[in-house]
This record gives C-alpha cells, sequence and structure tokens, in this order.
C-alpha cells in the first residue's frame, strides 16, 4: 500500500504508509531536526531523492533520505552546510 504525500512545492507523490517507517529517520514522516527542516520537500524523479529547497531557491539533498547519500551533487549555493554563526 502507499499514501498521498504533498510535497512543499505542491506534487502530489505516492510513497510508504506511515506504519512502514520503523527504523532511522523519514523525509516524510518521522524527519530528524536537522538545520534544512522547515525548507520545502520536492521530490526529484529524475535522481530518485528527495530534496529541500532552500531560502534562495536551490535544491539540496534531504540528509533524512537515504538514496540522497548516493547522489549528494547538486547546484549548492552553500545553504546545506550546516554552519554555526557567532
Amino acid at each position: 500500500m502507499s499514501e498521498c504525500y504533498i510535497t512543499g512545492t505542491g506534487q502530489r507523490i505516492y510513497v510508504h504508509e506511515r506504519v512502514e517507517c520503523t527504523v532511522g529517520p523519514c523525509p516524510i514522516h518521522c524527519p530528524s531536526a536537522h538545520h534544512m527542516l522547515a525548507w520545502r520537500t520536492h521530490w526529484r524523479d529524475d535522481r530518485g531523492i528527495m530534496e529541500r529547497i532552500c531560502p534562495h531557491g536551490i535544491g539540496h539533498p534531504d540528509p533524512d533520505c537515504k538514496y540522497s547519500n548516493q547522489d549528494r551533487v547538486h547546484g549548492c549555493d552553500g545553504c546545506c552546510q550546516n554552519r554555526t554563526t557567532t
């Protein structure tokens, strides 16, 4: 079975059900407390990964997407790097 999920960019995609999220973080049902959490989600069907869209409109691989660790190349503006400012 699958359930419908509307991404932060308005895409309608079908994903696994919440009950299937039993191990580790999930960008849809159980995201971790990463610094991109408030950014809109966007599914990249061409790459099979979930991205987070930064305030500048750039897509960055969601750190909770298990497939994004295999495909980290993106047009980066540095927002996905967790920086601490003083």
